[in-house]
């Protein structure tokens, strides 16, 4: 599909998408991009990536009739730059496709003009980082949302649903900023919301604690630096998904006031039944 997949990041997402990219025979060399060459070495090690670089100006520039595939798989803060950055680097062609898995759209649909630059977001992941992490399968029968507008081309679109349809994932096309309000329900409220019962039980409290309150505090482990980015970025959806959730809490603290076991007991199986369901 792409002579070159050039992947900014390669870390749990970047990582997977350059093992899954060369399980699948997506591209003719893989490309590593990172920050410290100790990273890059493992990717290298772990059959990743092909080829690695410190910089992106040091990877070599297009051919006539190279077809690349940009992935930037930074934190949300850098991802306009690096997008803008390898737009500059390849320079102008036909042949080259830019994405990011960013979870938050807005900013970037905002920022960059160019129209080989289409969003994606794979809604997958884990609480571990870093290449040795990465695993082939884990797009497997995962949504990856695309973003793009009105004015890509249609081929654009189409080879990028390709791609991560090849990866495994079942592809929809949604709005950026219905993205993000989505989103900030669905996996940045979780995170929050995980954050602050990790705060809520006290030091004398915490031997006491189990399997549930591991489970309900997983999220917690992930990279405060990168999620401190995600929730500013996506801050006024996120404070909407807040509000609705506080309304809720708030019927639920009125029932207990009240000793309402009805109330109680129907919001209970409200929620077992949204579980079964999914």
């Amino acid at each position: 599909m792409f002579s070159r997949l050039v992947i900014i990041g390669v870390g749990l997402l970047g990582g997977s998408i350059g093992l899954a990219a060369k399980k699948y025979g997506l591209a003719q060399t893989v490309v590593g991009v990172g920050r410290t060459q100790k990273t890059l070495d493992i990717a290298l090690r772990n059959g990743i990536i092909d080829q690695s670089y410190l910089l992106l100006e040091a990877v070599p520039p297009p051919t006539l009739h190279d077809q690349i595939l940009v992935v930037v798989c930074t934190p949300v803060a850098d991802i306009t730059r690096n997008i803008l950055a390898a737009i500059q680097h390849f320079g102008y062609s036909e042949h080259l496709l830019l994405t990011d898995v960013g979870s938050t759209k807005t900013k970037q649909v905002q920022e960059i003009s160019d129209l080989r630059f289409i969003g994606s977001h794979p809604i997958a992941g884990s609480e571990r980082n870093g290449p040795d992490a990465a695993d082939a399968e884990l797009f497997q029968n995962r949504l990856t949302v695309l973003t793009p507008t009105k004015y890509h081309p249609a081929d654009n679109i189409t080879l990028l649903r390709r791609f991560w349809e090849t990866l495994g994932s079942h592809v929809i096309e949604i709005d950026a900023a219905k993205h993000d309000e989505i989103l900030a329900v669905t996996s940045h409220l979780p995170h929050v919301l995980s954050v602050i019962l990790t705060q809520t039980v006290q030091e004398d409290e915490r031997p006491f604690t189990g399997t549930g309150f591991a489970g309900m505090t997983r999220l917690a482990a992930g990279s405060p630096e990168i999620w401190r980015d995600i929730l500013v970025d996506n801050s006024d959806p996120l404070l909407n998904a807040l509000h609705r959730f506080n309304s809720q809490l708030q019927k639920l603290m009125i029932a207990l006031q009240k000793k309402d076991t009805k109330t109680i007991e129907q919001l209970l199986h409200n929620a077992k039944s949204v579980l079964v369901e999914s």
